[in-house]
């Protein structure tokens, strides 16, 4: 199982919480939103987990606003398709992707999207034109078996169908392009409700496979930086449950 936390660069103590999750072993990547001014301290410690093994990627933002840093849309906007595609997105994308390349002296390991943003039909044709290593992937959220998908849509609400649709869509145009995709993926929550996370995370955490992605938010409960539709307790108790985890 690869456990990957998603939005370092969101809070700085966001980042401290994921950084000493990483340290003690309980995660072995995070993805990166470079749309705030992470502490460098805080960079040289990931790029050295990073030299390390542990998998860093880029977090694509479009959706999330930072004080001062550029334009965001609506996911109503982004769910459009490609001939609706509003200008300037592709710039955010190449843009954050210098970013990254500033902060950590070489391309993502992976990439990712806030709220699943590069999975959308309007943004998912232009990840295909990110630049790419040899080991460059992407992630797709879409459990591989009906297990899996029946698991995640129970833990994470009626709103996974819908992502899982968009992930599945997207994975043909990301295959059509020859990109590397993860196998399996689990992690789906309900965010806003720190009980349903309390209850449903060990469980998807026991009964992922070998081979899967599992996505996660840990975080601290009193970042002034959160996201809509995260109960801030959420994070701490997905940080709680990684820490003691076996």
């Amino acid at each position: 199982m690869l456990r990957i936390a998603d939005d370092f660069g969101l809070g700085r103590r966001h980042d401290e919480v994921i950084l000493s999750l990483m340290a003690a072993g309980r995660l072995e990547g995070t993805s990166v939103m470079v749309n705030d001014a992470i502490e460098p301290g805080d960079v040289e410690r990931l790029r050295a987990l990073r030299n390390a093994g542990t998998q860093v990627g880029l977090h694509l933002n479009l959706t999330q606003e930072f004080p001062g840093r550029g334009q965001i849309w609506s996911l109503a906007t982004l769910m459009r398709p490609i001939a609706g595609v509003p200008d300037g997105i592709a710039a955010a994308l190449d843009g954050q992707v210098q970013e990254f390349v500033a902060l950590f002296g070489s391309l993502p390991d992976y990439y990712d999207g806030h709220q699943h943003c590069h999975c959308l039909p309007a943004v998912a044709p232009l990840v295909t034109r990110l630049p790419y290593g040899p080991q460059t992937w992407v992630r797709v959220p879409l459990p591989s078996t009906w297990g899996g998908r029946w698991r995640n849509l129970r833990a994470g609400g009626a709103k996974v169908l819908a992502i899982m649709a968009f992930a599945a869509r997207a994975r043909a145009i990301f295959a059509q392009a020859g990109l590397r995709m993860n196998g399996d993926f689990s992690g789906f929550l309900r965010l806003d409700d720190p009980a349903k996370v309390r209850l449903w995370l060990p469980r998807l955490l026991s009964e992922a496979g070998r081979d899967c992605l599992m996505m996660l938010h840990p975080g601290d409960a009193d970042d002034s930086m959160q996201c809509a539709g995260h109960a801030p307790e959420s994070r701490a108790v997905e940080a709680d449950i990684l820490m003691k985890a076996q």
